[in-house]
């Protein structure tokens, strides 16, 4: 689904498919390309407003990325909490950043 999703960000980056394969695989981004391909996605799926991160945004969209139930939507507004306030007038830098927090939560819990 993921990569179905990636596809208009992955021709408007200019992102390989390896791009999109390290994106699918939640490897963190490594390259200028894969922070703006992250980038793209927060923003058409609301994560990001491409200035900062979106709360709201995030817990719309994070029975997809912790699950559906009562503990993940806890784990999920945890996340969101750790991850508010993250900001950034470089929108890809900013994607990089989100996408380390999502993670590093995910991975905490």
């Amino acid at each position: 689904m993921l990569k179905l999703a990636a596809g208009n960000c992955k021709s408007s980056e200019g992102a390989t498919d390896a791009d999109v394969e390290n994106l699918a695989e939640g490897r963190l981004p490594e390259t200028q390309v894969q922070k703006c391909l992250y980038a793209c996605l927060q923003k058409q799926f609301g994560i990001s407003d491409g200035k900062q991160f979106s709360k709201q945004g995030f817990l719309k969209r994070s029975n997809v990325l912790v699950g559906s139930g009562e503990a993940n939507k806890r784990k999920a507004q945890e996340i969101a909490d750790e991850c508010d306030g993250i900001a950034n007038d470089d929108r890809c830098q900013l994607g990089a950043d989100i996408a380390k927090c999502i993670r590093d939560g995910l991975i905490k819990r």
